[in-house]
Order: C-alpha cells, then structure tokens, then sequence
C-alpha cells in the first residue's frame, strides 16, 4: 500500500502532497493544497471512476459549495501537471466521465520507483522555464494563442541593441506604482494606466507601446532614456497611486526621453468616483503637450453606474493578465460581480467572454454549458455597445469555435473596422488569416503588433513562424532569435522553429547543434524526423518517426509526421497520413471545433507541405465546412 501523503511517482511526475510541489521534465510546479488534494483523491482511485458528488463530500465536508469550485481545480490540475511534464499528454491522464465524475487513467508508483527516479535524474528532466503548451511547438501552434486571447509575457533579458530612431510621436506608459499603505491596490494602479493606454491608443497619431511591453519592464532598474531605447519610443509616462478608503492621489508625469527631463506633471487628489474623470484628464494633458489629438469617447467607455463594479472588472483584469494558478477562475468570478452589479457594462460583459473561451480551453471537448456562456456574454456585449470592437472579435471566436466560419468573419471584419490598431483584433486578424493559409497577409498583421509590442515573446514567436510559413527564411530565423533572447531561459519549442528552418535552408550541421539543445524528446524527434532525409539515414529517420507516431497527442503532432514525409518526397504517404488524420480530428471535433481548426491551420502553413499543393488531392484535404 502507497503512502499517498507521503509523496508517489504519477508517470515521469515526483507529487509530494505535504509541499504541494509536482517536479517533472518541464520544471516544478507549486499546486494549491485544494488542488494538491483533488490529485491525492484520484491517485488513491487511480483507474476508477470518482463521483463528482463524492469528490465534493470528501474535499468540501459539512460545506455548500457549487460544481465550479470543483471545475476549477481540475483545470488547474490538468494545466500544472501539464507544465510540470513538459507534455501535453498530460491533461489527457485525467478524463471527463460526461454525467458521473473524473477517471485517472494512470498508474501510481512509490516515490522510490526506480523508473521514477531515473527520469527525475536525467538531463532530460532538468529544471527549465515555465512552458505553455501552446507556444511555437510546429510550424503554427504558437498561434492558439492567438486564438484563445492568451497572453504570456516575462521580464526580457535583451540586451539594447541599435534601433532606428524613435518616431516623434511615440510613447510608453509605463506601471503605475502601487502606493497605498497596504501594498493591496495594484489591480487599481495597474487598471487606472492600461485606461490611460488605451485612451492614448486611440490616436492616430500617436504610437503607444502595449501593455505587454511595458509592463514587462516592471521589475526593471532602468532609468527613463534606457526604458525608451528598449521600447523604441520618445516619451515615457509614469506615475503613482495612493488610495486612502474612497480617496485617491494619482501622480503622473511626462518625461522627454532624449533630455529626461519633465515636460508635463500633475497631481489629483479624488474620490474614488472621480477616477474616470482624473483618467480622461491626463490622456488630455498628455496629448495636449504632445500636440496630438484624441478620438472622441467612445460608448464602451461610458463611466459604468456602480464605482464597485469598475472595481471588480479591474481585478478581474488583473487576474486575467496575471496568470498565476487559479488566477483565470479568480477573473471569471470578477467579471460575474461587475456584471452583476451593473448588467450593461459591455466591457465587463466581453471579457466575461474572454475568460470563459481560456476556460474551455483547458477542457477538451469543452462543456457545452460553458462554451454557451462564452456565446451570450459576447453577444451581451455586442447588443450593448455595438462600436466596442473587443466584444464584436470575442463574437468572431465563439462562432468560429462553434463552426459559424461566416458569422465569425463577418464579426471579425467589424472589429477590425471599429478598432484596426487593438492588439487582440490584431492577434483575431493574424488567426484567421494563418487559418486560411494567407501567410503575407498575416505577416503584415504580425508586423504591425510587434511595432506596438516589441518585447512580448508570443508575439515574436508568432511573428517569426508567419515569416516562415510565407518563405521568408532570413527574417523568420533573426525574428526566432529575438524571441529567445525575450525568454529568461531557453524554450525548446523556439530552437525546434530554428532548426527547421535551418533544414530547410539546407544548413544541416547547424539544425543538428539547435536539436542537441532541446530537452524534450517529442520535439527532438520532430526534428529529427526532417533532418534524417538522405537514403543512409533511413534507419533513423523511421526510428524518429515511429516514435512520433506513438506519442501524437495533437493536430500539430500529425502536421509534423506529415512534413517529414513529404520532405523526403513520400507524397502518397504523407496524404494518406493526413487524410486519416483530418477524420480522427474531424470525429474528435464533433462537440468543439478546435481540433479541426488547428489542423488545417497546420495544414496551410506549414512550408515542407508546399510540394502537395499542386496535387488535387491537397483541395479534397483542406476543404472544411463551417
């Protein structure tokens, strides 16, 4: 009998419930103890179906708590497990048992399995950084991203490098600092400058720097002109919050980057109801000293009637862009209360959207029931503020995720009327284009979001895989370099897009050197798979793929298989692959268009696939209706 408490092996996975700490081949992840018990209660039925209602009972004694709390930690399981792994496969251990409960379907093993300790000490298992598993694994699955609205960024290790000079009219709006005595208000200082952004945003003269971008300069000691040359800009907004009950001070100044000195300072002693009022004010004063001119208010921008509803969709923001475990939950409940307390705010009601699509997401198929909530509450936004252009792109994901293609692009295309300069209609934009395997005109999407968010990672990441995807191999490979140099650490799923693109340019000694540094065998693999073309290296290229073909957990897996086929001219054997890949996915896509998107977005991208196009089997492949 295990000792389930006293820690066990699940697969490559150290668990030790008394720390909470899961230890893997992806890197250690922290559970939270509610989390760390769902996975002790599953591990001690491992194989066994566990009733929802018994699982609620044993973690919830003598307390009411709704299906949600459960939901929560087990798209929290799935996701960290996931990480720790460094393996999509992961996720899939816990099935969804539709009607009764969750399944474990994997063997538990004492701590001191000799298996368990072999991988644990291998240099495959080293400490790495944090993975998501949608990023830049095969030829597009970094664009998922995209799809789902994610955002991931990290504190950039790039060094300064010459950059042509910054426009005249450019600028970054840089964290409010958190000033309170308690320290507690930061989703209040980080909320009050992304409004300031956004307002500033709506010039059309005026270049402002995402959030993405600014933000990820929180932590840095950098004085303003070494902020400006980072971010490529000639003006640096900065400013502080005090928040005292209902009072507020906001301090902001305007710093001239090439002389860093003031040319615009003020200070605003309000009530909490006047925040609106101090926001409009200084995106005025900024303009105004920099001789732009704003876009009138637009209706989504309304002062919402209930000062604490603006407060509870802040917090939800802030959770939202956070990212840390349970935080996606943490964001939907805040969306609920802002909504709650005022029904027609149409930006609460779109990001109620947004929060419910990475939901569903983490789920697979995805509940009916939330995929519908995603649905209404993009639709309440739309029918609420028809010229707020967020809530018509969140419209366009939820029909394109329930196969209404047409609806979805009509959607789409109203977004990008209503707003073309926003970073997620831009990221939707990018998507639909990879998805109809128009990579130039993704690339001039990209192109345009790297200008506004220069040092986010997936955006880069992105960026380099539609450069490569339209031939531009060159750029693609430069633009994958930067991407790295974004990371704190190495990424795996970066060095396997530059040795692709190193075989395809023929450079094969140097594609070998950036496969010998990734850890993660699956991508290794897929690497391999291309490099291995000449008649000699049958062997190991069938090994590599044999391999391959026994781990396949995703679209992007199947696209890879297909690539090393047809790279090495195997043209019947790479369609026959496919087509029995599209209607695997196709039958697993029944309740959720995801699967069937992503693998004809794979499809249309992927540049080893180029020599099938000619063939009329290749428009037979990918046709899709919806």
């Amino acid at each position: 009998m295990i000792d389930l408490e006293q820690g066990f092996a699940l697969e490559a996975l150290r668990i030790e419930p008394l720390t909470g700490r899961v230890t893997g081949p992806g890197g250690r992840e922290k559970l939270d103890p509610k989390v760390m018990d769902v996975l002790v209660q599953m591990a001690g039925h491992a194989g066994q179906v566990v009733l929802r209602d018994d699982l609620l009972t044993r973690l919830w004694p003598n307390v009411v708590v709704t299906d949600d709390a459960l939901t929560r930690c087990f798209y929290e399981l799935r996701r960290q497990l996931s990480r720790a792994g460094g393996d999509d496969r992961y996720r899939a251990l816990i099935e969804t048992v539709p009607k009764r409960g969750y399944r474990l379907n994997a063997a538990i093993a004492p701590m001191e399995s000799p298996a368990a300790v072999a991988e644990a000490a291998s240099p495959g298992a080293r400490l790495q950084n944090r993975q998501s598993w949608w990023i830049a694994v095969g030829s597009a699955a970094a664009l998922v991203a995209i799809a789902a609205g994610l955002y991931l960024w990290r504190s950039p290790q790039i060094a300064d490098a010459p950059a042509a000079a910054p426009e005249p009219h450019s600028i970054a709006v840089m964290p409010f600092l958190d000033m309170s005595a308690e320290g507690n208000q930061g989703y209040l200082s980080d909320g009050v400058t992304e409004e300031i952004l956004n307002k500033l945003s709506q010039s059309k003269n005026l270049r402002v720097i995402s959030r993405t971008s600014s933000f990820a300069l929180r932590n840095e000691t950098l004085d303003v002109p070494r902020i400006a040359a980072r971010l490529n800009v000639s003006y640096v907004l900065e400013g502080s919050l005090r928040r005292s009950g209902e009072r507020v001070r906001i301090t902001a100044q305007l710093i001239d980057a090439s002389t860093n000195s003031h040319i615009w300072s003020q200070t605003y002693d309000r009530s909490l109801e006047d925040l609106f009022a101090v926001q409009d004010e200084i995106a005025a004063s900024v303009a105004t000293a920099l001789q732009v001119t704003l876009a009138g208010k637009k209706p989504g921008e309304r002062i919402p009637s209930n000062i604490q509803a603006y407060e509870h969709f802040l917090q939800g923001q802030f959770f939202y862009k956070r990212r840390s475990p349970g935080d996606i939950e943490r964001s939907v409940s805040q969306y609920q209360q802002a909504v709650a307390l005022d029904p027609t705010f149409a930006r609460a009601w779109a990001a109620l959207a947004g929060g419910y699509a990475l939901q569903a997401f983490e789920i697979s198929p995805p509940p009916a029931e939330l995929r519908e909530r995603q649905g209404e509450a993009a639709q309440k936004a739309v029918s609420l503020d028809p010229s707020l252009a967020v809530a018509h792109a969140r419209l366009a994901q939820y029909y394109n995720l329930t196969q209404r293609r047409e609806l979805g692009d009509r959607e789409l295309r109203i977004a990008v009327s209503l707003d073309p300069n926003d970073l997620l209609v831009l990221g939707y934009a990018a998507s639909d284009a990879s998805w109809k395997g128009d990579a130039a005109r993704a690339v001039r999407i990209m192109r345009q979001s790297v200008a506004q968010d220069p040092l986010s990672f997936v955006t880069r990441a992105n960026y380099a895989i539609f450069l490569f995807a339209n031939g531009e191999l060159d750029k693609a490979l430069t633009e994958c370099r930067r991407a790295l140099e974004l990371k704190a650490g190495d990424d795996d799923g970066m060095r396997l897009v530059i040795a692709r693109i190193l075989v395809m340019q023929g450079r094969d000694a140097e594609a070998r050197n950036e496969l010998e540094r990734i850890s993660a065998s699956k991508l290794r693999d897929q690497g391999l798979a291309l490099l291995y073309r000449d008649a000699r290296q049958s062997a190991e290229a069938e090994a590599a793929l044999t391999r391959l073909r026994a781990g396949m957990s995703n679209p992007s897996d199947s696209v890879q298989i297909a690539d090393a086929y047809a790279w090495r001219g195997m043209n019947d054997e790479a369609f026959q692959w496919l087509q029995d890949k599209r209607i695997e996915f196709e039958n697993a896509a029944a309740a959720d268009s995801v699967l069937r998107w992503s693998f004809q977005r794979e499809l249309r991208l992927s540049p080893f696939l180029k020599p099938l196009h000619a063939d009329p089997r290749w428009t037979a492949l990918t046709e899709m209706p919806g």
